[in-house]
């Protein structure tokens, strides 16, 4: 089976089993509302450019509660390599928010911040001092990601397909997992391809971004 994988598809046990890991920490130290996340071709197309930039993603939350708790919100910028090494740096704009509709947030940028140093907050535990559980979170929620070319390209150049879905799943970490069909109630033993290759922050990160700081 794993010699059929596509480059950074994952085999679907452990697809799985890491969405059966990240159903278990919703339990304990996950406890924020997860939206559908979904990246649009468009959006794609606008950040990768005639040059094929990597797309980042950073984690943050909204300002409003909803229903009691937190609200986890994505945001996708360009990515492009510094020299010769293995350093990629953001671009300023444009950035996405990742909702079922991809919005343009170019113009709003410090509120971006403001929602990425939120969720830095909830991470570290600030936001909770009296959850026993929060110290913990530090270790297992990265604030970004960094898609490598591969996965996108395949979903969205060789597939053809007009949105991938964004979602997570936890082995010691919380990894994204991307999907080229989008299914909002998607099963613990879902068979679909899903691809994981997107690098963490830390300690991957956009060295000099104003949105890691």
């Amino acid at each position: 089976m794993a010699s059929n994988l596509k480059r950074d598809e994952i085999p679907p046990k452990q697809a799985e089993n890491w969405r059966k890991n990240f159903n278990d920490e919703t339990k304990l130290t996950f406890n924020l509302i997860s939206p559908v996340i979904i990246l649009q071709k468009e959006t794609y197309k606008k950040l990768a450019g005639e040059n094929e930039n990597r797309v980042r993603i950073y984690l943050g939350l909204e300002p409003e509660k909803e229903d009691g708790k937190y609200k986890l919100a994505a945001f996708a910028v360009s990515s492009f390599l510094l020299g010769s090494g293995d350093v990629y740096v953001d671009y300023e704009t444009p950035v996405y928010k990742l909702e079922k509709q991809n919005i343009d947030y170019s113009s709003k940028s410090d509120d971006v911040v403001d929602m990425i140093k939120r969720y830095r907050q909830w991470r570290t535990g600030e936001l909770e001092g009296d959850d026993p559980l929060a110290v913990f979170r530090k270790y297992i929620y990265p604030n970004a990601y960094l898609f490598t070319k591969f996965e996108l390209h395949d979903i969205f150049n060789v597939q053809n397909r007009p949105d991938a879905q964004i979602d997570f799943g936890i082995s010691k970490t919380m990894h994204i997992m991307i999907y080229p069909e989008v299914n909002e109630n998607r099963t613990l033993d879902d068979q679909s391809e899903v691809f994981d290759w997107g690098s963490l922050c830390p300690p991957i990160c956009g060295e000099g971004s104003i949105y890691n700081f």
